[in-house]
């Protein structure tokens, strides 16, 4: 069974404490290229990207669900909250898909060191993402 990113994140802050925490990425932390391979690192990566993106669109619905939960506000005021959140999400995969496919990799040092820079910086953001969420959508 995997841990979702989220709970990994949390986790580390508990095992590893707040410093060594702050260091590791949750890409770093799912995905530790100090101990596997090449090879089982790229599938790592896409198994990883492929879960935290399940992840995030999971924390959205469970955001849209919150908001139909809200007491005291017009079907009509839920409806245009929801239509904002979706609208600010598919803004934010537009950013983040630009900013992975397009910075990551310059940012990495175009080497394969630590794996491909484009799904560990997509594991990386979904995971703040679903944090924010999740804190903002109890």
């Amino acid at each position: 069974m995997r841990i979702p990113f989220a709970a990994t994140l949390a986790l580390s802050l508990l095992v590893l404490g707040p410093a060594a925490a702050e260091d590791a990425r949750p890409s770093q932390i799912e995905c530790d290229a100090t101990k596997i391979g090449a090879r089982d690192l790229a599938q790592c990566l896409r198994t990883g990207a492929d879960h935290a993106d399940a992840e995030l669109a999971a924390a959205v619905d469970a955001a849209i669900k919150s908001i139909e939960s809200r007491q005291g506000l017009l079907s009509s005021q839920k409806a245009r909250w929801r239509r904002s959140l979706s609208d600010a999400q598919a803004q934010w995969a537009s950013w983040r898909d630009s900013e992975c496919q397009d910075v990551a990799p310059f940012e990495a040092g175009m080497t394969a060191k630590g794996g491909d820079p484009r799904l560990s910086c997509i594991i990386d953001y979904d995971a703040a993402r679903v944090a924010s969420l999740k804190a903002r959508y109890p």
